[in-house]
């Protein structure tokens, strides 16, 4: 834990995030003794006590779900989802990708990709990065790293590979590997300095939003989840900026919003230091889409109604929703002024898309195409990439015909199917197309 970051907008975030219903996590600590449940937890957290899992948090190979640029994609007249844009319209002179991220953007760390698993071409289907470099005529770049088969994740060992995107990657609580920042680093040290025709892509930030949500949720169903969630906060927000939040019952999604403003922060150094300082010219990082649209969360909060009322879910949905803006929020204030880096606005695209499906040509933009395997300890759906495959999908609906599934947008509960992902390599191309770079 950082504990003498200073937070400039904290003062301010009451009025800039906030929460007008009452936040019902606060009401299982009363707001009387809130100063003294956050100073307890996190005092204890800090001391080195405050390890261990969240409850209902992201399991490690969790990632983002399907993702677009500010630049949208035109909604398309055909049914088929958008490919990547058209060679003459591509930013020039990119002659290497170099990418940084979570599963999202991994091309086989694991042996397989975080989507549907192509039946008929062990290579897989091709996922965001891949396409990005098919745009520009270059193959795809291997991934830097490989399961060792021991439960571990070491470099593979080939210069060429360029993709140091790891699945279940994270900016705050990762290590190695399987942390954004420890890429980011792997990477400036791999390459040296960056050429000219360097063209870096980062995207992280969704498992961290989803673990962040997990453990939010979880603080809802006992006092157990409460002290968990706080303890969780405090791995990553100073004692003195979470007290300073303890003014009304909205504290404790103000601290949440705290934490994914330290989350931006840290993406924002690493790429400053290991990237930009490196020489990159050409930067193209995505900030996160709302996680609540997911399947996994979106039965997560019907449970939740369920459990708590309408009422009480909606409430906490905006807190995560507005915890997902205060980062994209923080990013942009910290590289957006950079003429070297562009932001691409994952955000606002996912929204349009999952609110206009079929004009991006996608007949399914809620539920997850692959089939359920089994249920959490909580009763919630999980789902396994590596066992659904196209041909299982395509038999899983007599009648349907095959290839029903791939105008989904999600193939699990949280990752884009190769539809998902060919939408976002046209939104970035078409976002790296304006970016009025040399």
């Amino acid at each position: 834990m950082r504990s003498t970051k200073q937070h400039p907008a904290s003062a301010g975030m009451s009025a800039r995030l906030h929460l007008r219903a009452r936040d019902p996590i606060a009401t299982r600590c009363p707001p009387r003794l809130l100063a003294a449940c956050l100073g307890a937890l996190l005092l204890a957290a800090c001391g080195g006590g405050g390890g261990g899992e969240i409850a209902g948090a992201e399991t490690p190979v969790a990632a983002a779900p399907i993702v677009a640029d500010p630049v949208s994609v035109a909604p398309a007249a055909a049914a088929a989802p958008a490919a990547p844009a058209a060679a003459s319209s591509l930013l020039k002179g990119v002659s290497r990708v170099i990418v940084a991220g979570d599963s999202l953007a991994d091309v086989g760390t694991f042996g397989f990709k975080f989507t549907v698993q192509d039946a008929g071409n062990p290579a897989g289907f091709p996922v965001l990065p891949e396409l990005v470099a098919a745009a520009y005529g270059l193959a795809a770049a291997c991934s830097y790293y490989m399961d060792n088969g021991a439960g571990g994740i070491v470099p593979r060992g080939d210069p060429t590979c360029t993709n140091f995107a790891v699945g279940g990657a994270r900016i705050v609580l990762g290590d190695g590997p399987k942390s954004i920042v420890g890429q980011l680093r792997e990477a400036a040290a791999a390459i040296g300095s960056f050429a000219p025709g360097d063209l870096v892509l980062v995207d992280g930030g969704g498992n961290d939003a989803s673990d962040l949500a997990a453990a939010y949720l979880g603080a809802v169903t006992s006092r157990t989840g409460l002290l968990a969630f706080l303890a969780f906060l405090g791995r990553e927000v100073s004692v003195r900026d979470l007290l300073s939040t303890v003014r009304g019952d909205d504290s404790l999604a103000r601290s949440a919003f705290l934490y994914m403003e330290d989350a931006a922060d840290e993406l924002a150094e690493a790429i400053a230091s290991h990237a930009l300082e490196r020489g990159a010219t050409r930067v193209a990082v995505l900030n996160i889409p709302d996680v609540t649209l997911t399947p996994k969360f979106t039965a997560a909060f019907e449970k939740l109604v369920q459990e708590e009322g309408p009422e009480e879910a909606a409430k906490i949905r905006a807190a995560v929703q507005q915890a997902v803006a205060a980062f994209n929020a923080r990013l942009q204030s910290r590289l957006g002024p950079d003429p070297r880096v562009l932001l691409v606005d994952v955000r606002a695209a996912v929204d349009e898309q999952i609110a206009r499906a079929a004009e991006f040509g996608l007949s399914d933009a809620v539920r997850a195409a692959c089939p359920v395997t089994g249920l959490s300890s909580r009763g919630l759906p999980e789902w396994n990439l590596q066992t659904c495959t196209s041909a299982v999908l395509d038999a899983a609906l007599p009648g349907a015909g095959a290839g029903w599934w791939a105008t989904w947008a999600f193939s699990d509960g949280f990752h884009p199917t190769p539809a998902g992902h060919r939408l976002l390599a046209a939104t970035v191309n078409q976002s790296l197309a304006a970016a009025n770079w040399p």
